[in-house]
């Protein structure tokens, strides 16, 4: 009984070892069924996952969490292993029970059974920590940047060059502004700049991009720079306003990030909506577009940049991008005509991607002929301007807001394409036409004006430059073309200004219009005829006939003007040698130039125009100028002007000169003077008679023929009869003029000043010996001296030189010395002197020039730093040849060095006895 036990016992325990390894033989059947059917099942639930993990990644901006990868990661090798073991069992030829007999390789089906009985495990597993998901993905961390839709660019490599220096490789600089005029292409400068920095960090954290526009959303800048912190909806809108600035400013300070704010339209206080200023330990940059070049300077922007308009090459690229070269090319008339639309744009990306879709398509030469007919008439007709080119440009028009600023802005559209206009005659005519208000105050007026200029310029509507003539501003094409659009009413009044170039626009069906017009403008050589007189014109108020060929007015083209018209521009028309009829039965004439014409008499009728306050008679074409006498004084006149260009101011005067000059002396309402003069007395009576001392602000003397010898102002500082407006001052060939005094205390530089306001003096051909009363000229900025041979020095001896470098005399004039040979010696030294000057002279004056031996100088042509001394005893001054233009560059900063003063010289040419040198000079005052 006990070894029946025992035994029972024995076969119990040796089953309990047995039964799990002949279970893997015996279930391996069903086990593989079982493993196939659970694997099915696992691959189907991964595939959900997967499923829902990419959509939310796509949609959502979500990363799957590590859990789901990992377990997305188990499952894939683990179907994987799956299918190899399905593919061994598959091989087995028959599988038995032990009961049935064991197969030949019992082994190899106990291992196999025993895998198959894991991996079923396993796939149940798997499957069960699929339930343990609470979430797939989580919220993705920002992107570096933002990527922004964009086409391929043109033409901005160089720009974006610049500007990349500026963000990556200068470490000081923290604040960039990009401005320039609308559609020109900043903000794609700007999405340039996102793309290469998502491209590649630089070591930034993060990059924000920024929309403000022009009405601006503080709240909006703040959600969009928190997002991008990856800030939650939930802790943000927990936050109080004082909350929200302090941790955008904290997360910020904790990061080396860019930030680009594009369209920005006046000053952004970047510390009130949490963004720190001056983060150069961290090297975090500010880069914002703008069309105000005063919005870069009110946001202390470290460095500027303009960005300008496409070359013409580059604009043509753009151009046929938008078209299509096929089209360009379909036609062999097409090309030529598309370069004609392509100069009509003025190379302004908004206006050529406008343009050129609009001509998408269009192989018809005709339609591209109507095109630029369009474009050169009628722009805003053309599919597309009005709305995405012009509605666009407005807003920096809507955003001068002053309706002072935008009358002066919308005026500079009756000037044609690409003229360069004046300044001093633009702002002349702003006054007149009364937009700056009352014309009683011309000075103030002007400075308005100044004003004026210099916010049109800095808002990009209007381009500075400098020609022969001095300073001017312009209007770019398509600029000129929207403010023409705005002031016909946005197009709906086209007859309200009417500007005219070309002969077949003065047919009398064009004249006809001028009915409906308030403006007209007659411009340019084209124009040989006028022929037909407007019948009606009720509403004009200003007319130019100005740089035409024509050589008279019909009889009667002023009767139907005599309503308005309150502003008559006749200048530069060359041939028209008498005073046209009808002017003087224009009542409510205010402003008449006929500056640049042959008309040498004014009619004693012109004492009629009750009204005018402005005569211009500038650059006049006859010799002399015959004005009747008791005419001048009839009129009311604020501005009288008869002055002549650099070029002709020794050729021309008055007929009845002392006898004018006496009459304007009575003038009551004259405040604004301009006049040149030969006669001795005429003189005397410029310096000495009080009102003209007050009213006079240009003055020229040309005594070459006369007997003026000395020039006494008697001044005193407590008197209101100084040269308070005097600004230019020539003397030319004065050959017996000697002295010139100031009948003021004399020793030392003046307190006070006779002549507050002179910038320009030129003195040529006289027998002065100095110009000590230029001390009363603490302005000045301008002084040419030539062909005095009895100058020894600009300031004579009786001033103290240390109490004139004091004062600051002298210090920023630039000075043009020319064939005065007993001149050597300037009122500065090297070390007082701050400005600019230029010399001409042959070796041997040089040689006898008193300047500083050591001070350090830098000659332009030679490029190599040297003392004065070494400067005149080189061999360089017979090295150089005789092939340099006659005329003087100023010295870059970069050419300057050392101190004391720096110099550049320049070979001008041969005057037939040895080399003329000139020497161009900045300095400061260190040293």
């Amino acid at each position: 009984m006990d070894f029946a036990s025992a035994l029972l016992q024995l076969v119990k325990d040796l089953w309990g070892l047995a039964k799990k390894p002949l279970g893997y033989i015996y279930l391996l059947k069903d086990n593989v069924d079982s493993l196939k059917n659970a694997t099915e099942e696992l691959k189907a639930v991964s595939d959900d996952v997967k499923t829902r993990v990419e959509r939310e990644e796509r949609h959502a901006q979500a990363l799957r969490t590590k859990q789901v990868a990992n377990w997305l990661s188990k499952v894939q090798e683990f179907v994987s292993r799956t299918d190899q073991v399905l593919r061994d069992a598959g091989e087995r030829d028959q599988i038995k029970c032990l009961s049935r007999c064991l197969p030949p390789n019992c082994w190899s089906g106990y291992k196999l059974g025993k895998r198959v009985h894991q991996m079923l495990n396993e796939a149940r597993n798997l499957r069960s920590k699929e339930g343990e998901f609470n979430v797939l993905t989580s919220p993705s961390p920002p992107p570096l940047a933002l990527a922004m839709p964009m086409d391929e660019t043109v033409g901005l490599d160089s720009s974006l060059k610049k500007v990349w220096e500026w963000l990556v490789d200068e470490k000081q600089v923290e604040m960039i502004g990009l401005y320039g005029i609308g559609g020109v292409g900043k903000t794609t400068l700007m999405k340039r700049i996102n793309k290469e920095l998502s491209r590649t960090n630089h070591g930034f954290d993060v990059v924000i991009w920024v929309v403000v526009s022009r009405q601006v959303n503080k709240d909006r800048i703040q959600d969009t720079i928190r997002k991008r912190l990856d800030i939650t909806d939930e802790l943000w809108k927990g936050w109080s306003e004082d909350e929200r600035v302090h941790h955008l400013w904290e997360d910020l300070n904790m990061k080396k990030f860019v930030l680009l704010i594009d369209d920005l339209w006046g000053m952004l206080d970047l510390p009130k909506i949490g963004v720190p200023r001056r983060s150069h330990k961290n090297g975090s940059k500010v880069v914002f577009t703008t069309r105000s070049e005063q919005v870069c300077k009110q946001m202390g922007a470290d460095k500027t940049f303009k960005v300008q308009c496409l070359t013409p090459e580059e604009a043509l690229e753009l151009f046929e991008n938008n078209v299509g070269k096929s089209i360009v090319n379909s036609h062999p008339e097409i090309p030529d005509l598309a370069k004609d639309i392509v100069q009509e744009c003025g190379g302004l990306p908004l206006a050529l991607i406008t343009v050129g879709r609009a001509m998408a398509g269009i192989d018809k030469p005709n339609e591209w002929e109507d095109a630029r007919t369009k474009l050169k008439t009628n722009p805003y007709k053309l599919s597309g301007m009005e709305e995405e080119v012009y509605r666009i440009l407005e807003f920096s028009y809507d955003q001068l807001k002053d309706p002072t600023l935008q009358r002066c802005f919308l005026y500079c559209c009756l000037f044609p394409e690409d003229y360069h206009m004046g300044l001093h005659d633009l702002i002349g005519l702003w006054i007149g036409e009364g937009l700056l208000g009352d014309a009683g105050d011309v000075y103030s007026l002007r400075n308005e004006g100044e004003h004026v200029l210099g916010r049109l310029n800095r808002a990009c509507l209007l381009e500075s430059g400098h020609d022969y003539d001095g300073e001017y501003v312009k209007m770019h094409d398509v600029i000129r073309d929207m403010a023409t659009w705005i002031a016909h009413d946005h197009g709906e009044k086209e007859r309200k200004w009417l500007v005219t170039e070309r002969e077949e626009d003065m047919s009398e069906e064009m004249i006809y219009k001028w009915g409906e017009a308030e403006k007209v403008s007659i411009w340019g050589k084209w124009i040989r005829n006028i022929d037909h007189i407007p019948s009606q014109c009720p509403q004009l108020e200003t007319l130019f006939v100005r740089g035409t060929e024509v050589t008279v007015l019909p009889s009667g083209f002023f009767d139907s003007m005599t309503a308005r018209l309150t502003v008559l521009n006749m200048s530069e028309n060359k041939h028209i040698k008498s005073f046209p009829e009808g002017i003087c039965n224009l009542i409510n004439l205010q402003y008449l130039n006929l500056s640049g014409t042959g008309i040498s008499e004014l009619p004693k009728e012109i004492k009629n125009l009750t009204r005018l306050r402005w005569l211009l008679l500038d650059n006049m074409l006859e010799g002399n100028i015959l004005i009747p006498t008791g005419v001048i004084t009839s009129l009311p006149l604020n501005v009288f002007s008869l002055w002549k260009s650099k070029e002709h101011l020794m050729e021309r005067g008055l007929v009845k000169e002392e006898e004018t000059v006496e009459e304007l002396g009575c003038m009551q309402h004259l405040t604004d003077l301009s006049i040149g003069v030969r006669e001795s007395s005429s003189a005397q009576k410029i310096f000495q008679s009080p009102n003209l001392r007050r009213r006079i602000r240009r003055a020229c003397i040309n005594n070459r023929n006369g007997n003026l010898t000395s020039i006494v102002i008697n001044y005193s500082p407590a008197s209101i009869d100084g040269f308070s407006h005097l600004e230019t001052l020539y003397l030319l060939e004065c050959t017996e003029l000697s002295e010139m005094e100031i009948t003021q205390e004399i020793g030392q530089a003046p307190n006070c000043s006779c002549f507050p306001n002179l910038v320009d003096v030129r003195v040529s051909g006289c027998r002065l010996s100095d110009l000590s009363w230029l001390v009363h000229a603490p302005k000045l900025r301008e002084l040419r001296v030539e062909c005095c041979d009895s100058m020894e020095r600009i300031i004579g001896d009786g001033f103290a030189r240390e109490e004139l470098a004091a004062s600051g005399l002298f210090s920023r004039v630039l000075f043009d010395l020319q064939e005065c040979p007993g001149l050597r010696k300037l009122p500065l030294d090297s070390s007082s002197a701050r400005g600019s000057f230029e010399v001409d002279g042959d070796q041997d004056w040089w040689a006898e020039f008193e300047w500083d031996p050591t001070a350090r100088v830098t000659m332009l042509f030679v490029e190599e730093e040297m003392t004065f001394e070494e400067a005149m005893l080189g061999s360089w001054w017979n090295n150089f040849p005789l092939t340099f233009p006659p005329k003087v560059e100023e010295a870059s900063d970069s050419a300057f060095c050392g101190s004391g003063s720096s110099f550049g010289g320049r070979t001008l040419g041969s005057n037939g006895s040895g080399l003329i040198h000139s020497v161009t000079g900045n300095y400061d005052s260190e040293g």
